[in-house]
């Protein structure tokens, strides 16, 4: 509510800012969306291998010579990218369960990092649209309602995974 009052935002409700508001998104938002996603996208299949072997196993990548601060500082940034390009649809409270629950539930289907990617990117865009055309035909906010859909994907999906996506989603290897 301070930053509400301290840069004078009337057009857009609390709720708006905290749980997102499909209206509120105008053409400079779409685009800086698009611009994130092409840069990221870019920067993960220019620097993949250096990115997987980083983020799973540190110790021997710094070892190898994969300078692993800078890595750990690109993902850094990538995500806050990420984050602000995301905030107006989705607001601020619902931001991390938007890009977490895509890659658990892919976690919990594959082994493969490239499938992982794949998948999550692919479960995150249906998560979007089944969302975002629920929200309108509910009129609720979209935000919301596309972190709900994702919370019933993760569920199925984990009753559905049994013992062995458990395992793999939690990293653990299967005996």
């Amino acid at each position: 509510m301070a930053l509400f009052a301290l840069f004078d935002r009337r057009g857009q409700s609390f709720d708006a800012a905290l749980f997102g508001s499909i209206l509120g998104v105008g053409a400079a938002d779409v685009w800086g969306i698009v611009i994130v996603t092409i840069i990221v996208g870019s920067i993960i299949f220019l620097a993949y291998r250096p990115l997987l072997f980083s983020t799973f196993d540190p110790e021997v990548a710094e070892v190898s010579g994969v300078p692993t601060a800078r890595v750990d500082a690109l993902l850094m940034l990538m995500l806050a990218a990420s984050i602000l390009a995301t905030m107006q649809v989705l607001g601020v409270t619902l931001v991390a369960a938007a890009l977490v629950i895509p890659a658990t539930i892919a976690r919990m289907l594959t082994n493969s990092f490239a499938r992982m990617l794949v998948l999550s990117t692919l479960i995150g865009t249906a998560m979007g649209f089944v969302g975002m055309n629920l929200s309108y035909h509910l009129d609720v906010q979209s935000g919301a309602t596309i972190v709900l859909v994702g919370a019933a994907a993760f569920a199925v999906t984990f009753a559905a995974g049994g013992v062995s996506g458990r395992r793999r989603a939690g990293g653990i290897a299967a005996h």
